[in-house]
C-alpha cells in the first residue's frame, strides 16, 4: 500500500517491460503489444472512450468515482505508451493530456501505406517454398496468417486459390498429393489440406524419408568424392545425394555404419560399401593408395 494514499500501488505486468521500443519502423507490432497490455491492465477503454463530462457541485458520487477512475487510467495509459518509446520518437509526437489523442497521433505519424504493406505481404505469400525446415502444419499456418493479413487490408485471397498455391510450393516429395488434388472433382478446404499433409508427413517419418533435393550431373573428367579422386564413366550420371554425409541423422551412441551395421566406422569409410559402389559402376578407383 502507498503510505500517502488509500489506493493500492500500481504495478505493471512483466510483459509491459518486454514491449519492443517504438522506433518508427515497428508501429504495427508496437501498437498490438500496447493494446494487449493496456487490455490486461483494464486501461484500454481510455483509447476508445471520450473523457467523462466535467464534475459539478451536483454530480453524484457514482459520477465522481467514474470521473476519477477514468482519469487515473488515462494517466497510466500515457505512462505505458511513453515508457515503450525511444526518446527520438517521443520528441516527435505532439503531447496530449488524453491517451486516445496521443495514441492516434502516433499511429498517424508512422502509418505505413496500405499499398506498400499489401505488396510486401503478396511477395511473401507468392515466394513461399517449403524446404523441410519445421513442420508442414506450421508452414501452412504461416500462409493462412499472411492471407488473413491481406484480407484485413481488403485484399481477399480465396481458400481454394490459397490451397492450390500452397500445394504448388511443396517439394517433389509431395507431388502425389498435387496429382491427387488435381484429379479430384471436389476442392479441399484449408483444414483438409492441413490434415492430409500432416498425415503424409507422419508417413514419411515412419518410412524414414527426409525431405531433401537431389540433382543429377554428368561429370566431365575427375571428380572429388569425399577426400579421394575417382573417374566416372562418361556414359553414366552421378547422383549427388547425402550418401556419405547425412546431416539429418543424429547419434547419441558410438559411430555405426548404416551399410554393414557394424560399429567403429561410418558408411563413407566402409570397405563393403565402397566395393558395392564399384560393382554398381558408380565409382571406379584409379591407382588406389596402399595402406
Amino acid at each position: 500500500m502507498d503510505c500517502n494514499s488509500n489506493q493500492p500501488t500500481m504495478h505493471f505486468p512483466i510483459s509491459i517491460n518486454q514491449v519492443e521500443l517504438l522506433n518508427g519502423l515497428n508501429l504495427k507490432k508496437w501498437k498490438g503489444d500496447i493494446e494487449l497490455n493496456l487490455g490486461i491492465l483494464d486501461f484500454d477503454h481510455v483509447l476508445r472512450e471520450d473523457p467523462p463530462v466535467e464534475l459539478t457541485a451536483t454530480s453524484s458520487k457514482e459520477a465522481k468515482d467514474r470521473y476519477l477512475l477514468w482519469h487515473k487510467h488515462n494517466r497510466m495509459a500515457l505512462i505505458c505508451m511513453k515508457k515503450s518509446m525511444t526518446d527520438a520518437v517521443k520528441g516527435g509526437i505532439p503531447d496530449s493530456e488524453f491517451a486516445k489523442v496521443y495514441f492516434n497521433s502516433i499511429a498517424e505519424k508512422y502509418k505505413v501505406s496500405d499499398k506498400a504493406e499489401v505488396s510486401t505481404l503478396m511477395n511473401a505469400l507468392t515466394g513461399m517454398k517449403f524446404t523441410g525446415q519445421g513442420s508442414i502444419r506450421e508452414y501452412i499456418m504461416k500462409g493462412i496468417d499472411i492471407a488473413a493479413k491481406l484480407k484485413s487490408l481488403n485484399m481477399n485471397i480465396d481458400d481454394p486459390f490459397l490451397v492450390h498455391m500452397l500445394l504448388n510450393s511443396f517439394p517433389d516429395q509431395y507431388s502425389h498429393l498435387k496429382s491427387l488434388y488435381n484429379t479430384q472433382k471436389e476442392k479441399w478446404s484449408l483444414n483438409e489440406l492441413i490434415s492430409i499433409c500432416v498425415q503424409e508427413e507422419d508417413e514419411m517419418l515412419k518410412r524414414g524419408k527426409v525431405v531433401s533435393i537431389n540433382y543429377i550431373v554428368k561429370p566431365k573428367n575427375k571428380k572429388t568424392f569425399g577426400n579421394k579422386n575417382f573417374k566416372a564413366s562418361s556414359s553414366k550420371s552421378v547422383v549427388k545425394t547425402d550418401l556419405y554425409k547425412n546431416k539429418s541423422v543424429k547419434t547419441n551412441g558410438p559411430m555405426k555404419c548404416f551399410f554393414c551395421k557394424k560399429s567403429g566406422h561410418f558408411k563413407k569409410d566402409c570397405e563393403g560399401f565402397k566395393n558395392w559402389l564399384n560393382k554398381k559402376g558408380i565409382i571406379k578407383q584409379n591407382n588406389p593408395k596402399q595402406e
